[in-house]
């Protein structure tokens, strides 16, 4: 499987991951195994702010997030409880709709639970969401119905200013999301972000 990573050149002439996110996609690799890589010279944009989002914001948004999902998605959690309240409106059953709404959420997240087995936290993936939320995507049609595809962020695929607007909104969503109640402003979390990337390399 092909792997897209940043890498810097050290000043012993090796090849070294150039954030703490690109070390993660490198991780699998055992050391002293060969790889075959093509290098690209990056870009127009600037590699620092590159540098601060894969190094800086990501890990420090995905440090504080704390996985509230499950085998249920919101949006069938919010269907399935919205019938029950309509149901309930209806006919008053004391409760027993929304209960049953519940009973049956549950059921299905074991349900799901039992077919999927456990389920795997990474920072690739939470990448993926956070651009997915920030609103950078694309829309599949699937036999399953519509699927988003979080848009490709490489330097080939986004230039400074687009890059400048995509890292203003993700540090939205993760502000929103996660940071606000960790930090007392969106600029000490700007500073943790910087922080973070230094430390990285």
């Amino acid at each position: 499987m092909a792997v897209n990573v940043a890498v810097v050149k050290t000043p012993a002439g090796t090849l070294a991951p150039a954030t703490a996110y690109d070390a993660e996609l490198l991780r699998d690799y055992a050391a002293g195994r060969q790889l075959k890589v093509e290098i690209k010279q990056m870009g127009n944009r600037s590699y620092q702010h590159h540098k601060l989002f894969f190094g800086g914001l990501l890990p420090l948004a995905y440090e504080y997030w704390v996985p509230s999902g499950g085998l249920v998605t919101d949006g069938e959690q919010k269907l399935i409880s919205g019938f029950a309240r309509r149901l309930e409106a209806m006919h008053s059953s004391g409760g027993l709709f929304l209960e049953f709404a519940d009973e049956f959420v549950r059921m299905v997240a074991a349900k799901r639970g039992e077919r999927i087995g456990s389920v795997l936290q990474s920072m690739e993936a939470f990448r993926k969401w956070l651009t997915i939320e920030a609103g950078y995507f694309d829309v599949y049609e699937t036999p399953d119905g519509y699927r988003k595809e979080a848009k490709s962020i490489s330097f080939h695929s986004m230039g400074q200013e687009e890059f400048n607007r995509f890292y203003r909104d993700c540090f939205q969503v993760a502000w929103n999301m996660m940071l606000s109640s960790k930090f007392e402003s969106e600029e000490a979390a700007e500073r943790a972000a910087m922080e973070m990337m230094e430390m990285g390399g």
